[in-house]
C-alpha cells in the first residue's frame, strides 16, 4: 500500500512539474518579446549607418560623386564578395520579423505593425538592389521554424512582396494614432503613410523596364486618389534620420585620413560648373592650396579628380599636369556638411548632416519622368521637374544654414533659381529624351549620399552617363550588381548554389531582373 501511494504521489509531482515546464522555465530577465518602441529606433539607426556607409563608398565612386584618393580598389571595380549590407540588412529584419509577430494581430498596435511592414520593405528593396535574388519568404524562420539554410526568391517575387506590404501599411497607417521610439518621423504617422506611397512610387519606377503594366496601374492608383494614398508633400515629409550630439552624423567622428580618401570626383564638378550650379560649395570645399577654409565664391577653387584611377595615380594626381602641384593639396575634400571633425575641428559640425533614406526632391522627379512619359495623367512633368530642382537647392540652403556656416548659406540663399531653371541646359524643353536627360541629371544631383540610389537609377536608366577611369578593372565595366558574401557560399551553399543557377553568375556584372536597359 506505501508502495502504491508512493507511485502515485511521484506521477502527481511529475504531471504537476510537466503541466508547468514552459512558465517555470521563462527567465524572466531575458523577455521572450520586446516591446515595439524599444525595437524600433535600434533597427533605424542601424540601418540608416549602413545606408550611409554604402552612400560613402560604393554610392559616392560608382556613379562619380567622389573619387578614390587613396585604396581605390572600390573605385576602380576590383570589388570582393561583401556582406555589407547582407549582413546587417537580416540582423535588422529578424527584429522586423519581432515587431510583426508581436503587433499584428492587437488592434491597438496595427500602428506599429504597419510601421513595421514599411521598414521590411525598405530594408528588403535596399538588400535586393543590392545583389538581386535573396533570401525573402523564408529569411526569417530560423527561430519560428528551425529554418537555418533559407532558400533564395527571385527578385520578381520580392518585389511583388515589397509592393503588396506597402499598400497594405497605407491602409493600416490611414487613421492610426503616432507611435513611440521613432528616430524617422517622432512618431508621426501620417508621415509613415506618405513614405510607404512614395517609397512604393520609387519602386514602381525602379520595375518598369520589366513590369509596365504594373507600374502604370500602381501609379494612377495613387495619384488618382491623393485622400487615400498621400505622398510627400514638401522637404518636411521627406524620411531621414536626424543626427545628434550622442548620436552624431556617421562621418563626424571619422579619422581624418579616412575621411579624406574619398574627394570630390571630376565628374561631379565638371557638371556642376557647366551649370553654374551652387550646390557645388556644399558638397564640396576649396582646395588646400587655395587657402579659402571651408568656402569660396571662385568656382575655380574647387577642383575634382577622375574616377578609376589605382593607388599610384590617385596620390600623384595633378589637376593641372604639374607633378608640383599634384596630390590632396590640390584636390577638394567633400562638402564641410558632412566633415569630420579631425579634419575641421572649428566648423565640422556633429548635427547638420541627415541621413536621407528618400527625399521629396527625389519624388518629384519620378514623377516628372511618369508624366512625360504618360503614366499618370495627374500633374505637369515640367513642373514637377521645376519642384524637384527647388526641393534640392531649398534643402542644402536649409541644412548649411542649420550648420552655422553662414557664408556657404548666403550663396545658396542668393541663388537665383529661375535664372538657373531658365538655363538652356535645365530648362524642361526639347525632346522627349532631352526632356529625359535633363530629369536623369537633375535626379542625379539630388541624389548626392542618398545610400546608392544614384547607382540604382543608373542601372535602370543608363543615365547619366558613368565613363569607367583609366585603370579600371573588370574589362572597363561598370559593376550592376554585389557579390554574395562568403559567409552565404559556407553556410547555405546549396540555396545559395540554386540562386546562381536561376540568376546567373555571381560576379558584379550579373545583372538584376529589372536591370534590362
Amino acid at each position: 500500500m506505501k508502495n502504491i501511494v508512493l507511485v502515485l504521489a511521484t506521477l502527481l509531482i511529475v504531471v504537476s512539474c510537466t503541466e508547468n515546464f514552459e512558465e517555470l522555465n521563462i527567465n524572466p530577465n531575458y523577455p521572450a518579446s520586446a516591446q515595439p518602441e524599444l525595437l524600433l529606433p535600434g533597427i533605424q539607426r542601424e540601418m540608416a549607418y549602413n545606408w550611409g556607409d554604402q552612400g560613402w563608398e560604393e554610392g559616392f565612386t560608382v556613379v562619380q560623386y567622389g573619387a578614390r584618393l587613396q585604396f581605390t580598389s572600390g573605385d576602380t571595380y576590383n570589388w570582393s564578395p561583401s556582406g555589407d549590407p547582407y549582413d546587417n540588412a537580416y540582423a535588422s529584419l529578424r527584429d522586423v520579423e519581432n515587431i510583426l509577430r508581436d503587433t499584428k494581430d492587437v488592434p491597438e498596435a496595427q500602428n506599429y505593425y504597419g510601421v513595421g511592414l514599411v521598414m521590411k520593405s525598405w530594408i528588403y528593396s535596399y538588400l535586393t538592389d543590392a545583389y538581386g535574388d535573396v533570401p525573402y519568404t523564408e529569411a526569417t524562420k530560423g527561430i519560428s521554424d528551425g529554418n537555418i539554410t533559407p532558400a533564395f526568391d527571385r527578385q520578381e517575387v520580392i518585389y511583388d512582396g515589397i509592393l503588396a506590404d506597402l499598400e497594405t501599411a497605407n491602409t493600416l497607417l490611414a487613421g492610426q494614432s503616432n507611435i513611440s521610439g521613432d528616430i524617422f518621423y517622432d512618431g508621426d504617422i501620417q508621415k509613415w503613410q506618405k513614405f510607404a506611397n512614395s517609397l512604393r512610387l520609387r519602386l514602381l519606377m525602379r520595375i518598369s523596364n520589366v513590369a509596365n503594366a504594373k507600374t502604370v496601374a500602381g501609379m494612377q492608383q495613387i495619384l488618382a486618389d491623393p485622400a487615400t494614398y498621400p505622398i510627400f508633400e514638401n522637404n518636411d515629409d521627406m524620411a531621414f534620420v536626424q543626427w545628434n550630439a550622442l548620436n552624431p552624423q556617421p562621418k563626424y567622428e571619422t579619422r581624418s585620413g579616412s575621411f579624406d580618401e574619398v574627394r570630390l570626383s571630376q565628374t561631379l564638378e565638371t557638371r556642376l560648373k557647366e551649370l553654374n550650379d551652387t550646390r557645388l560649395v556644399v558638397f564640396a570645399q576649396p582646395t588646400t592650396n587655395s587657402e579659402k577654409g571651408i568656402y569660396s565664391d571662385n568656382f575655380d577653387d574647387y577642383v575634382g579628380m577622375p574616377n578609376g584611377l589605382d593607388d599610384e595615380a590617385a596620390l600623384g594626381y595633378s589637376p593641372t599636369g604639374n607633378p608640383e602641384e599634384s596630390g590632396s593639396n590640390y584636390i577638394s575634400r567633400l562638402g564641410i556638411l558632412l566633415g569630420c571633425r579631425a579634419c575641421n575641428p572649428e566648423q565640422a559640425s556633429a548635427t547638420a548632416s541627415q541621413t536621407i533614406i528618400m527625399s521629396y526632391s527625389e519624388l518629384q522627379f519620378i514623377l516628372a519622368e511618369a508624366r512625360e512619359k504618360a503614366w499618370i495623367t495627374v500633374g505637369d512633368a515640367a513642373t514637377y521637374y521645376e519642384n524637384g530642382i527647388k526641393a534640392s537647392f531649398d534643402y542644402y540652403t536649409q541644412r548649411v544654414t542649420a550648420g552655422g556656416w553662414s557664408e556657404i548659406a548666403t550663396a545658396m540663399q542668393a541663388t537665383d533659381l529661375d535664372a538657373y531653371i531658365a538655363q538652356e541646359k535645365v530648362a524642361y524643353a526639347g525632346t522627349a529624351d532631352e526632356k529625359l536627360e535633363k530629369i536623369a541629371l537633375q535626379k542625379w544631383i539630388s541624389l548626392f549620399y542618398t545610400g546608392f540610389e544614384g547607382w540604382s537609377d543608373w542601372r535602370r536608366t543608363g543615365m547619366p552617363e558613368v565613363i569607367p577611369g583609366q585603370d579600371s578593372a573588370n574589362d572597363m565595366m561598370v559593376p550592376v550588381r554585389f557579390q554574395y558574401p562568403n559567409s552565404v557560399k559556407s553556410t547555405n551553399n546549396a540555396n545559395y548554389e540554386a540562386a546562381v543557377q536561376q540568376m546567373g553568375p555571381d560576379n558584379i556584372n550579373t545583372k538584376l531582373w529589372w536591370d534590362v536597359d
